[in-house]
């Protein structure tokens, strides 16, 4: 990969990091409000969370990949 091409890359998964983080914020954050409950929806919410937390180390060991890749190629 180019320079330019790693770049392009570490923006698109800043991009997508933020949009991933910014939807499943946001679906935690209803799961908060008692409009459905009982066991079923607190499972649901532990596993969203548990899913959340998963997929945002993901994306940050991707954009960290990234920028250490970015690091070592030359200018």
């Amino acid at each position: 990969m180019t320079r330019d091409e790693i770049e392009q890359a570490l923006r698109r998964a800043e991009d997508l990091t933020g949009q991933i983080k910014g939807s499943l914020d946001r679906a935690v954050r209803l799961m908060g409000q008692p409009v459905w409950t009982g066991p079923a929806a607190n499972r649901f919410g532990r596993d969203l969370a548990a899913q959340r937390q998963a997929l945002m180390k993901a994306c940050a060991a991707a954009v960290d990949e990234f920028r250490y890749l970015l690091a070592r190629t030359p200018e």
